[in-house]
């Protein structure tokens, strides 16, 4: 995902050229064979063509590709890929106005984080109060979301972005450079922030709305 954020893209291949990694593009996982240790692999080539790759493997880790549970792909609320049909900014369904979504299972085009979830959450409540009340919601989720990427022990790169690509940084720091003060962040600050104010429904946005406007 971070690759397709061009303002991370070029800090990210320089992190892999540190390891030695060789990052391969247009490259899907089709398969593995765990009992022979083969991944097989969709590589699409320059003409546009789709040839299949088998790989040997010591150790493999998949992230598969996201998707809705089955209950929502099969109900009316889906729309043609599987998710819940929802506005991008208002996070109300397109055809149904009395639904709205959130989270994993929404289409908003965009990453499913929970600083996604943090910045939804206020416009669904907004938005369906004023759906209740018979009014317009003013509530507008502009696509935010936060991906710290752990670089190094003990070092992370905090990459947040909007709709577009747009990147939107909280502090007022390079955003690109690895820092361990993100790495305290992603270890210590955002789990408290996750399990003792998101979970049970408390707004923690004051320092976030200041430092954006900076």
């Amino acid at each position: 995902v971070m690759f397709s954020v061009p303002y991370f893209a070029g800090p990210l291949l320089d992190v892999a050229k540190r390891y030695g990694i060789k990052v391969n593009f247009k490259t899907n996982l089709r398969a593995v064979n765990g009992d022979e240790k083969m991944a097989v692999f969709d590589v699409q080539q320059d003409d546009g063509s789709v040839k299949q790759v088998e790989k040997k493997f010591d150790m493999i880790h998949v992230s598969p590709p996201q998707s809705a549970p089955d209950v929502i792909k099969r109900s009316p609320l889906a729309n043609d890929a599987g998710w819940v049909d929802v506005d991008q900014n208002s996070m109300q369904h397109k055809r149904y106005a009395n639904v709205f979504a959130l989270g994993d299972a929404g289409s908003t085009p965009n990453s499913k984080t929970a600083a996604a979830v943090r910045k939804q959450a206020p416009v669904v409540v907004t938005n369906a109060l004023a759906t209740l009340r018979r009014d317009h919601g003013s509530g507008a989720y502009d696509g935010y979301a936060s991906c710290p990427l752990t670089t190094a022990y003990g070092k992370v790169m905090l990459a947040e972005f909007c709709y577009g690509g747009k990147v939107t940084p909280t502090f007022p720091l390079d955003p690109k450079v690895e820092r361990r003060s993100m790495w305290w962040l992603k270890t210590k600050f955002l789990p408290y922030l996750y399990w003792n104010h998101m979970l049970k429904g408390k707004m923690f946005d004051i320092l976030h709305k200041e430092w954006r406007s900076t």
